[in-house]
């Protein structure tokens, strides 16, 4: 197992949880200066890789992945991306096969965006990134289910069953 990897990818996912070091560390029960040597690849975090996971709020087998030599099958910047509703709206990466390129901005806002096909929203062609963790205000855009059909609705204080803000769409030409 190739430590250097790990600690790089650690770095990757902390920077855009936008910890730093000692915070990450705190969160783990280990110093900064052992999270350093994580991501430097000086030491072998794998005793901790279930805690840095858990703190970085991934699934550990991301830590796990050689990006250099997987960067046609994967890329920190994908996203899950879902061509049909999930059971009990779970829009979570662990329900997802399917993987969307995403733009830095989105997983710098928020690292559990995620992408619909616009064909289960509208039927359009073109895809909408999701952030589930970002705050509403009156008037934003908002992805909510209503009866196992998902609209694009302006937030209101009454909406229900939000699924997330709406970050961009993305139209596709045919």
């Amino acid at each position: 197992m190739n430590n250097k990897y790990i600690g790089e990818n650690i770095k990757i996912y902390r920077e855009r949880k936008k910890l730093t070091q000692r915070e990450l560390g705190d969160k783990i029960g280990k110093t900064w200066e052992m999270i350093s040597r994580y991501e430097r690849g000086e030491s072998s975090p794998l005793k901790q890789l279930n805690n840095l996971a858990d703190a970085l709020n991934i699934d550990p087998r991301d830590l796990l992945r050689d990006s250099s030599s997987q960067v046609d099958n994967y890329s920190t910047n994908k996203i899950p991306y879902f061509t049909s509703i999930p059971d009990n709206n779970d829009f979570l990466k662990t329900k997802s096969y399917l993987f969307y390129p995403a733009p830095d901005w989105a997983l710098q806002i928020d690292i559990n965006t995620f992408a619909v096909d616009m064909n289960i929203v509208d039927g359009s062609n073109g895809v909408v990134y999701i952030s589930p963790n970002s705050r509403y205000e009156i008037g934003d855009t908002v992805l909510i289910n209503d009866n196992d059909n998902l609209e694009i609705v302006k937030y209101r204080r009454n909406s229900r069953d939000i699924i997330g803000k709406v970050l961009a769409q993305e139209v596709r030409f045919v």
